[in-house]
């Protein structure tokens, strides 16, 4: 198929000039794409500078400096994280939320608060960041990493079925890139099989499987809030759940051991320090009152991009499924089709795409278990009782490796806070690439 993606000459007067005076030979080999010399797609900043703040943040600030009350002061309703908890858990559609130091000890305080035990098996996806992981291994349970769906990049529910052991006892699907998983296949399947299930929802927030938000459908959601993410705090998580039993045992396990309601320094079970700030909560309140234009913003400009990127020979979008109502991503995903492309690699499309001025990464897609701790076998004080875990150099997830070798593209998600000016910026320096293609080789 032939691109109709236009390229707008006015971006190319530079090359224009470079061209005058010469012969029409002498002007064929003028170099066209940036990596050879040519002139640059995109000259200025797309997108929004992250993270954004504004107001708010400068006055919950101040407010927060001024009470002298700095900390969450234990079950105070009146507190900054008391009031993030709540509007956080509304937004997402829960019914309970605690605030967490960061989202890796959200996944580790959602994993004690749900009963797991030494020697426990979790399934997780090979496309994630290693907390993911790393969080079982620090409650002393065993992660069993499987495969992910080479359509939307997601965890696999036939890779999930296929990991189930006598050992296991939950899963940790992760809305990966903020894209909702396919939470029908997956709650089926731990139904039928007596499992938990925790969501990792570190680039979700926003994001929603049939119109209910993410990090809502299961027994316990996780968040984080670290700089990058759509919604920030420089650090923070987030633990929702719609389970009173489970948002008690949260609350305790990230509060030393106090039970709400009992005395302040009576202590029932061995728990360490994981609150939030009041000035990391003062923070996240400023953005979450942005959140759901932010989330529109992305959610327009990135339909808007996926028709361009469908009408680009070698490049193609990945096709929601029925069940994204809305994704806003962490990082968003597109898929680069080498055999189209002349048979480049996905790396120098990625050299020559940066050197016209967008800059693409991979996201998570380097599989988890490949990272030295795993292979080898680097669990520092970890118990796993009378398991032990698997040979990670063994596990295969071959799908997993060859998008993030050849195929997986990824742009951050400030790129489409802006305009669809910016949108065709991109898209432009893409379809220039395909052009030229012949550049490369």
């Amino acid at each position: 198929m032939a691109n109709t993606w236009p390229i707008n000459p006015r971006r190319h007067d530079g090359y224009r000039r470079a061209t005058c005076g010469h012969s029409a030979e002498e002007a064929r080999a003028v170099a066209k794409l940036a990596i050879n010399g040519g002139p640059r797609t995109i000259d200025r900043q797309i997108g929004k500078s992250w993270p954004i703040h504004g107001e708010t943040e400068r006055a919950n600030l101040l407010e927060v400096l001024e009470s002298g009350h700095w900390w969450r002061g234990g079950e105070a309703e009146a507190s900054m994280v008391a009031r993030f908890e709540q509007g956080f858990a509304a937004f997402q559609d829960a019914k309970y939320g605690v605030a967490i130091t960061n989202g890796t000890q959200a996944i580790e305080c959602a994993l004690k608060a749900i009963g797991v035990k030494p020697g426990d098996e979790v399934i997780c996806p090979a496309a994630t960041f290693v907390a993911t992981a790393t969080a079982c291994i620090l409650v002393n349970a065993i992660p069993i990493v499987v495969d992910i769906d080479p359509a939307n990049y997601q965890i696999s529910p036939a890779a999930i079925e296929a990991a189930i052991t006598e050992r296991t006892v939950g899963i940790i699907p992760v809305h990966y890139g903020g894209y909702p998983v396919d939470m029908a296949s997956i709650r089926e399947i731990a139904s039928r099989h007596g499992l938990w299930i925790i969501e990792d929802a570190a680039h979700a927030h926003g994001s929603t499987w049939n119109g209910q938000g993410c990090g809502s459908l299961s027994d316990i959601g996780c968040f984080s809030l670290q700089m990058g993410k759509t919604l920030t705090a420089g650090e923070g998580g987030v633990c929702l759940t719609n389970d009173e039993a489970l948002a008690e045992k949260l609350f305790s396990f990230h509060h030393i051991g106090r039970f709400a309601g009992r005395p302040f320094y009576e202590h029932h079970i061995v728990a360490s320090n994981l609150r939030m700030t009041e000035w990391q909560a003062a923070v996240a309140l400023g953005g979450l009152e942005r959140l759901e234009e932010q989330a529109e913003t992305r959610n327009r400009n990135t339909l808007y991009f996926e028709k361009g990127l469908r009408e680009i020979e070698g490049v193609s979008p990945i096709e929601r499924d029925d069940w994204v109502t809305r994704w806003n991503f962490y990082f968003y995903h597109f898929k680069f089709h080498s055999e189209q492309f002349g048979g480049i690699s996905r790396q120098r499309f990625a050299e020559a795409l940066g050197a016209e001025g967008l800059g693409i990464g991979s996201g998570h897609l380097h599989p988890i278990q490949k990272n030295p701790l795993f292979t080898e076998r680097n669990w520092g004080p970890a118990c796993f009782g009378d398991n032990e875990p698997p040979d990670y150099l063994s596990i295969q997830t071959p799908e997993c490796d060859r998008i993030a070798a050849e195929e997986g593209c990824s742009l951050t998600h400030r790129l489409f806070l802006g305009g669809t000016e910016d949108m065709d910026l991109m898209l432009e320096a893409i379809a220039k690439v395909r052009e030229n293609v012949a550049e490369l080789g």
